[in-house]
Order: structure tokens, then sequence, then C-alpha cells
């Protein structure tokens, strides 16, 4: 029978001594008034697939018995809807929602400060940009090129990459170095912005890999669609035919280099370097990073032993040969006066101070070389440019054949790289070949040299000093009427 009025205030007496708790259910609505001895309060019940759900309502001092009906009335209805859930939480909802009680206070979020946030990132284990870096250049120490050792490092600490150095690397994502690498390519230094996003990507894949995970945290590819905005479109309507990759540098040109290289102005490691450079066209890597131990007089003659890791088409196709030149004349005399100064050093070209503080002398910067030519007065040319020379004068001027330089300059020995024969199982070294190119050559460029008119010593030392000054250039026309 339904609940009345009467019912309630029944329940609202103590129960008298020795009676029992009782329950008056309403019917169908599943309402039910229990009543006991610490008094009585309004309670729902019904049955859901032979699953009872019981629901506590309130006291009857927070409900009446047509508050208590309609919330009684409106779960019922709720369990009818298979998707949905009566439970305290439903009950403090639709008690809001009819305005039976208040909604609670919205939580406040707490929000965290600037000591706060970096007192969590410092107390995270993993590693912070700092230390990733040094991480990787350790990796990079070990598996590549010197050069490419502190190359790397110089790119990794630019001023750009400096706000991140406590940083956690898991936490720099892609757009974060893409707005570095456009900020960079935005002041101009669009060659240097690409250069960093080809050293980032590499650091990235090196912090991915399985063993480094569980300290950097960086997924893999994360930075591998990293790239610079595209080059400036440039317009030169008077440029000429020699910008940079196509200049080839007269042999008079060749010649005034070697000239001013022995004429006592630059540093003798220097200058002997820029002759070793001239007189065999090799890459300026390939000649600062000789080794005293890679020259060695067989049946009188001087070989350089260019190894493999300094060999860019060796490293590039896997060849673990040496790349042997012959040394004569002027370039075995150059090298002769480096080996007799002092064995200190393993290099040929020794460094005069440490790339940065705390560091090994290692050997002269191959930027040295480039540096070296563009002081000389009358001489426009890079250490590029020599090879591009030997190549296109020794063809023209000397008779010889394309294979033929390529043999000097180690252009996969002057062969073909998909050569089976050649990689797999020829060890020749081509000495006379080789020095039916270098002698000729030498020869050439020495008699240009013996031309070349300079100033007097003083002022040729002037104007190279002058030249080192910052941004100060040669002015084409002097270059050219030179």
């Amino acid at each position: 029978m339904p609940i009345t009025e009467a019912h309630v205030k029944t329940a609202r007496k103590p129960l008298p001594a020795g009676a029992k708790a009782y329950d008056v259910n309403d019917g169908k609505t599943g309402l039910v008034l229990r009543v006991g001895r610490r008094g009585a309060v309004w309670a729902w019940r019904t049955e859901v697939a032979t699953k009872t759900i019981r629901l506590t309502l309130g006291t009857l001092d927070f409900l009446t018995l047509t508050q208590a009906r309609k919330l009684a009335g409106a779960a019922m209805e709720q369990v009818r809807d298979r998707n949905s859930q009566v439970d305290d939480r439903w009950l403090q909802r639709e008690l809001v929602r009819t305005g039976m009680v208040e909604p609670p206070p919205p939580v406040e979020e707490k929000r965290e400060t600037v000591a706060e946030i970096s007192a969590r990132i410092d107390a995270d284990g993993r590693w912070s940009f700092a230390e990733a870096r040094e991480r990787f250049l350790d990796e990079v120490k070990r598996t590549r090129r010197e050069a490419t050792w502190v190359d790397y490092r110089k790119m990794l600490t630019v001023a750009e990459l400096q706000p991140f150095e406590r940083q956690k690397v898991w936490a720099l994502d892609l757009g974060t170095m893409a707005r570095v690498v456009a900020a960079m390519h935005r002041t101009g230094r669009e060659r240097h912005a690409e250069h960093l996003a080809s050293v980032i990507r590499p650091m990235w894949t090196f912090l991915a890999l399985e063993e480094n995970r569980h300290l950097s945290a960086v997924k893999p590819g994360v930075m591998s669609a990293l790239k610079p905005p595209e080059r400036s479109r440039k317009e030169h309507e008077d440029e000429d035919d020699d910008g940079p990759g196509s200049y080839v540098p007269p042999v008079a040109e060749v010649g005034r280099i070697l000239a001013i290289a022995q004429a006592g102005i630059l540093h003798p490691v220097v200058a002997a370097a820029v002759e070793l450079m001239v007189l065999t066209a090799q890459r300026r890597r390939t000649i600062v990073s000789a080794r005293r131990r890679d020259f060695a007089i067989e049946d009188g003659v001087m070989v350089w032993r260019i190894p493999p890791a300094f060999r860019k088409t060796a490293r590039k196709r896997g060849d673990n040969r040496s790349h042997d030149l012959p040394l004569a004349g002027a370039a075995r005399a150059a090298v002769e006066r480096m080996l007799a100064v002092g064995d200190e050093s393993r290099w040929l070209f020794p460094g005069l101070r440490p790339q940065k503080a705390g560091d090994d002398v290692g050997h002269v910067n191959e930027s040295v070389l480039n540096h070296a030519l563009r002081i000389m007065p009358g001489v426009v040319a890079s250490p590029h440019d020599l090879r591009r020379a030997i190549t296109t004068h020794g063809q023209e001027d000397l008779g010889f054949t394309l294979a033929e330089v390529k043999l000097v300059l180690d252009h996969n020995e002057g062969h073909a790289s998909d050569d089976v024969t050649e990689s797999a199982y020829s060890r020749a070294r081509r000495l006379a070949k080789k020095s039916a190119v270098l002698d000729p050559w030498r020869e050439h460029v020495e008699q240009a040299a013996a031309a070349a008119v300079l100033p007097d010593r003083d002022t040729l030392h002037a104007a190279m000093t002058e030249a080192r000054k910052p941004k100060i250039s040669k002015p084409a026309s002097e270059i050219r009427a030179a």
C-alpha cells in the first residue's frame, strides 16, 4: 500500500521498547520508508535482472513524502535507461538539478609557481638538453671524424639553443626546434639554419635509440621532419660566370697562391698546408688531418698514404684502402719541414691552441685554409677551386685525360663506383701514373709562381694584415686586375 502522511508521523516517534525495525513500501515507485531504533530514513529499492539496487535518499527532516516520491520516480526512470546508472553521484546531481541542495563550490585549480615547476623538472632524472648533447657528442667522437665532432659541438652550443640547457629533451618537440631554426633563418643565416637542422635530426635519432630511451624519453621520429624554410630567392642581374661552384682560377692565380705561401708571411704551419693543398689538389680536410705517420719513404720516393677515414669517397662507399700519392719537389719539401719540427703532435699540421678551453690541441681547422686564401691580395679562389683548376688546366694545358686527373683527386681512384673488380680485388696503387700527373702539374704551377709579381715583403704583409680585419673584403676590380 502507498505510504501516507500518517506513516510518516508514526515513523518520527521512537520505537517502543522491544519493538522491531520495519519498512513501509510505496508500491511501484520503489520508495521505502525504513524505520529503526536510530530513526527513520527514505530509501529506494528495485530489482533489475535479478539484481537488487538500493539507494538511501535522506532523512524525514531533509525530504518530505512528496519530494522522496519524486526522487524515487526519477530513479525508476533512470533504471529503465540501460546506459544509465543510479548511485550516490546520480542522487547528488538530481538534488542539485531540482534545487533541493546547493551545487558544490568549484574546485580551484592549483597553479604551479615558476620555482615549483623548476624544482619538479630538476627532480626528473631523465636527460636535460645539456646532458643529452654531451652523450650524443661522445658518440659522434667515437664513431665519426674529429672534424665532424668539432662541427657538431659548435652547432649544438649556438646562442639560439642556450635557453634549453636545463630543459628535458622529452619536452622539446618538433614545433619548438622548428621555431628556433626559422628564427635563425630570418636573421639571414640561411645556410647556418640548414646546418643546425641537419645536426639536431641525428641527435634526436640517437636519443630515441632503444638503449637511450629510458634516460631520454624521446620517441622515434620526433625530429625527422625538421627542416628550415626555403632559401630566399636572389637575383643578380650583373652576376658573371664566376659565381660559387663555377670559378676556375687561372694558372697565374694558382701560381700566385703558391708564391705568397712561400713568401714567409703566413705562419709556417699554415704556409706548408697551403703549399701541399696547391700542389696535390686534395680536399682541405684531407690536408689538415694529415698525420705524421701517413708519410713514408719508399725506394727514395715520399709517399703520402691517406687513410680511408679521411677520404670522402672511401667513406661513402665503404672502401678500406688508402689513397696513396707520391710527393716530389716543393710538396715533399713542405712535408719534410713539418716532420722536422719535433714530434709532440701526431698531426703534420698541429693547431696553435685548443678549439675550446680544456680540449687537447688537434690539427689546424680546415677553415684556416679558406682564411689564408681570402687574405691574399690578387686571389679570389677558394680551396675547392684549386681542384677545379687542376681538372681544367690539366686537360687543356698538360694533356691529361679526365681519368688521369681522377686518380689524383681521389674520385674512386679514377674508377666507376660500381666497378666490382676494382672494389673487390684491385689493390693497385698506381704511383707511377699519379706521378705523371702530379709532377707536370707541380712544375706548371711553380713556373707560374716564379712569374708572379708580388709587392715587397712589408707591403704584402701590411695588405694581408689589413685583410684579416672583420668584414674587410677585397674590391672585385682589384682582384680581377691582379
